[in-house]
């Protein structure tokens, strides 16, 4: 018995409900009865295309081969399947009578075995010969409590005794499946025996073999690309891999079931939908792994398909009649390929990146059959057919896998030069921290480490960097007759250029005569800078000297100085126009003076402190910061300055500092 291609033919049959039924015809040319001749029992021979008679109902007295069934209704070319929408014209009620006349001329077949085997079963059936009830399978109910399906699988024995003319009686219910399942009847086949039991044998075990080999497959891909997402979640190619892999081995899995085992009318139910639900997961994810392969991002049409997909699934499972939802499946499965189709050759003739893996492994299921058919008529060799079936099956498959590998592979590769760089960049920033750290060191070495102590004068400064190289600069000079100058200065930007403006700053400012005026000392200091060709690298600087109670003042570019009169409780706020220093040689600059009395306080400061930034970037600004520093004016140097500093510090609220602040505190006491 051909079983292969019979159970080909009943998967698609059942599946899809795809049964021709033929109206029985009047005609000189069809038969009444199966007669069966020698020559033909030694293949097999299909009863369901015979003349059967059928009559719905239920009456113990149509088994009997005298039994009058002329009146019965016949019914033609696959009459016995019964097709839910258009079962017989006398219509199906969940049970009915079944009667087909045979003739066996031939004596030698007279009490020969055979074998009686059931292609399809939906519901349960009691089976006569010539009136005495030979097999049960399952338990016929009038009703459908009483009824119990069972589809026995095995080939049952059939002898015909010594006379020429016979009756097959059937009494087939149906009740459970006749609104689930399209095909609700019953596939009857007669066969040798011996070669029937050699097929069922060799159809379990080349089946289960085949149904293993692809499991065991499918599972390995399935957790090795799953594995492969688990620990790189960016690659969600993986997972939608592993998810078409899976999908596909427990579609082949769920079809090996549901021709090798199934045994009644619920399995066939489940089987049925889960083969829908896993059907619908296959493309879906399949479609997503190519998208995910070949575009930046999902493209619209994919909402398109996973609409009707999810359409296709409800009508699948809920809905009562099954036209619309096998014409659903249809359109999607061809429109989908096409579409998957599509990406791959889009993508091999854009020359994407390993996009000929595909092509190759996509085209080989339609080219290596025949490559593979004349190698084997040249050389002669002979091949295990079901080889040569998973080689073709699984070659798209693997292709995919070898793609996905290799992306891995340079995706690998690619993370260890990345984290070979990082290393390489740690090391270089640790070096440059390193040096930063020791600039910083130096730049805060050649700053006064304590103020000068005089009788009259109350002296405070305090600085605080940015980064680690500072482009603030204080200092002071105290000559041998008391007279002191004090330096404050605020470099174009800050770190390390700023740092070297700062140190020539210092240089030229420590080697400035004694009695040289703050005008003469700022110029020279100009010249020094503009001298070293230090490209847009300006130092603005206030010079302030105090001689007894007077107070000269200097300035260039520098923010204006505070001093607060005690004596009126007021504070004045000193701006000095001029230039930068390192700029235009020979800019005019302001000089001023003032006398001072016992509590009066001279405030200096960059432009760190009023320029600070909150989180809305807004700045201190200059009034404010007079009015906190009238706040404290009559403090301290030192609790003028940290007062200020948290100003500044509860202004920022946690927002980085951007530029230095460097302030200075003059109180006469």
């Amino acid at each position: 018995m051909k079983h292969k291609l019979v159970l080909i033919f009943y998967l698609f049959l059942v599946a899809f409900g795809c049964i021709g039924e033929t109206v029985a015809q009047e005609s000189e040319t069809i038969p009444d009865k199966l007669v069966l001749k020698l020559n033909e029992a030694n293949s097999d021979v299909e009863l369901l295309v015979y003349p059967w008679k059928y009559h719905p109902g239920d009456n113990p007295e149509w088994a009997s081969p005298t039994f009058d069934d002329t009146e019965w209704e016949s019914i033609f070319t696959l009459g016995t399947l019964l097709t839910q929408d258009k079962s017989s014209d006398s219509g199906w009620d969940g049970i009915g009578w079944f009667r087909l006349h045979v003739s066996v001329p031939d004596k030698q077949l007279w009490n020969t075995p055979l074998a009686l085997q059931m292609i399809y079963h939906a519901g349960a059936s009691e089976i006569y010969l010539d009136g005495e009830l030979i097999y049960e399978f399952g338990t016929v109910g009038t009703r459908k409590e009483e009824e119990k399906p069972y589809w026995e699988r095995d080939p049952q024995v059939i002898s015909f005794s010594g006379k020429t003319d016979h009756v097959i009686a059937v009494r087939y219910s149906n009740f459970a499946s006749s609104q689930s399942i399209p095909v609700c009847g019953f596939w009857l086949v007669v066969a040798p025996l011996n070669e029937s039991i050699k097929g069922r044998v060799n159809t379990l075990r080349n089946g289960t073999t085949l149904q293993m080999v692809w499991t065991a497959v499918s599972v390995f891909l399935m957790l090795q690309h799953f594995l492969l997402f688990f620990f790189y979640p960016r690659a969600r190619e993986n997972l939608y891999f592993a998810l078409s892999t899976g999908s596909i081995g427990a579609f082949i899995f769920l079809t090996f079931q549901f021709i090798l085992w199934t045994t009644s009318s619920t399995h066939i139910l489940l089987l049925l939908r889960l083969l829908a639900c896993v059907y619908v997961l296959m493309f879906v994810s399949g479609m997503l792994f190519l998208y995910t392969l070949f575009y930046p991002k999902l493209p619209k049409l994919f909402w398109f398909f996973l609409t009707g997909w999810i359409i296709t699934i409800c009508f699948s499972l809920f809905a009562s009649g099954v036209g619309f939802a096998i014409l659903l499946i249809l359109l999607f499965t061809g429109l989908t390929f096409l579409e998957m189709v599509r990406v791959i050759i889009v993508a091999v003739f854009k020359k994407k990146d390993g996009a000929w893996i595909f092509g190759i492994g996509s085209i080989a299921p339609f080219v290596l059959p025949f490559t593979l058919g004349a190698f084997l008529s040249q050389t002669k060799f002979a091949i295990n057919w079901q080889l040569g079936v998973l080689s073709i099956i699984l070659i798209p498959l693997f292709s995919m896998s070898v793609y996905l590998a290799r992306n891995f592979s340079r995706t690998r590769r690619k993370l260890e030069t990345e984290e070979l760089e990082r290393q390489l960049l740690e090391v270089e920033n640790n070096r440059k921290t390193e040096e930063l750290e020791e600039a910083r060191e130096l730049q805060m070495s050649m700053l006064p480490h304590a103020p000068p102590e005089l009788p009259h004068l109350d002296v405070a400064f305090e600085m605080h960097p940015a980064t680690e190289v500072c482009g603030d600069y204080y200092d002071f000079n105290l000559t041998d007759d008391g007279q002191l100058t004090i330096a404050i200065g605020d470099a174009t930007g800050h770190g390390m250029n700023a740092g070297l403006v700062v140190s020539a700053v210092k240089s030229l400012f420590k080697t400035s005569a004694p009695g040289a005026g703050n005008l003469a000392t700022l110029e020279r200091i100009s010249h020094g800078i503009k001298s070293m060709n230090l490209k847009r690298l300006y130092m603005a600087m206030t010079l302030a000297t105090f001689n007894d109670n007077r107070l000269t003042l200097a300035s260039a570019g520098m923010p204006p100085t505070l001093i607060y009169r005690s004596e009126n409780d007021l504070v004045e706020e000193i701006l000095l126009e001029g230039m930068p220093l390192g700029g235009v040689i020979g800019t005019k600059r302001q000089e001023t003076s003032f006398e001072l009395q016992s509590g009066d306080t001279v405030f200096m400061m960059s432009d760190g402190l009023p320029e600070m930034l909150n989180p809305e970037n807004e700045m201190l600004d200059y009034p404010k910061t007079k009015e906190h520093f009238t706040e404290v004016a009559d403090k301290s140097p030192k609790a003028i300055i940290r007062h200020m500093f948290e100003v500044s510090s509860s202004w920022a609220k946690g927002k980085p500092q951007e530029d230095d602040i460097t302030l200075v505190v003059i109180k006469v006491k």
